[in-house]
């Protein structure tokens, strides 16, 4: 069992890794951003030669695209707060009066 789950922790750590990568690359916008897909495809490459069974390469794909969609939501909400503050009234709203 022990290795099963060292398995488990493995591709979770490089699925979040390349999914970070590929969720960062559409918002930089300079010649970096081409560093964020290398970064991708060689944590990539790492896995598939670590990994050899067909489930694990596919679940690491999968994996890999649900990070991609985690970090692009979280990415958008906050880059949509930051050109958006939110106003004092608004604030207070969100905050239960103290009586």
């Amino acid at each position: 069992m022990g290795e099963t789950v060292k398995k488990v922790l493995w591709c979770t750590l490089y699925s979040l890794g390349c999914g970070l990568m590929l969720s960062i690359f559409p918002n930089v916008k300079t010649g970096v951003n081409f560093l964020f897909s290398i970064l991708a495809l060689v944590i990539g490459i790492f896995y598939f030669k670590r990994a050899a069974s067909l489930r694990s390469r596919i679940a690491f794909v999968v994996m890999t695209l649900f990070f991609f969609l985690l970090f692009t939501v979280v990415i958008a909400i906050i880059l949509y707060a930051r050109a958006h503050p939110m106003t004092a009234a608004a604030a207070m709203a969100l905050v239960p009066a103290l009586e």
